[in-house]
């Protein structure tokens, strides 16, 4: 997948078991501290009837119109021909500008080397063919990276909802879309 690409987040499918949150871990070989992919709980609530308990993964969302992008003043923060937004280590310098701007509070400064960190969506594994670490292990089968071109067949007849490259799908929360 070399073009514009997206993450596609069953929301029906994720039942909170954290293995993409290890995994996100593992690949940027992250300590204690900032959690790129974060699970989130809604807690408990009648849905279609029946009482729900539901999990969303949580990440950054590589925005069509990125704040981070805009706020950072030395120019660290790009989007790639793929339609993320990445961060440079070596042109970052840690002053949060971009932590403030994200909407969906999903950018963080790694305190032991003082930088931004955010979502990747392992762009390093897909440059070698790979799937996004999350993805491989997502044990419910509800994180999916497909081509733009699929996108409309994964969404058809689903309430969705995206900000950018990070798409949730659900046919139960039917006021997503």
């Amino acid at each position: 997948m070399s073009g514009p690409v997206f993450l596609v987040i069953d929301l029906d499918r994720c039942w909170g078991c954290r293995a993409c949150e290890v995994a996100c871990k593992q690949e940027l070989a992250l300590g204690a501290g900032p959690r790129p992919m974060k699970v989130e709980e809604t807690g408990a609530r009648i849905i279609a009837g029946a009482l729900q308990r539901d999990f969303v993964p949580t990440l950054c969302q590589h925005c069509d119109r990125p704040a981070c992008l805009a706020a950072c003043p030395v120019e660290a923060i790009t989007r790639e021909d793929d339609g993320t937004v990445q961060v440079s280590r070596e042109a970052c310098t840690g002053c949060g500008a971009c932590v403030d701007a994200c909407p969906f509070g999903v950018v963080e400064i790694e305190t032991a080397a003082g930088i931004a960190r955010k979502c990747t969506l392992c762009r390093g594994r897909r440059a070698e063919g790979g799937l996004p670490s999350c993805a491989q292990h997502c044990v419910g089968r509800a994180i999916t990276l497909i081509d733009e071109e699929d996108l409309g067949g994964a969404v058809r007849n689903r309430s969705h909802w995206r900000a950018g490259r990070i798409v949730y799908v659900s046919d139960k929360w039917s006021d997503l879309g």
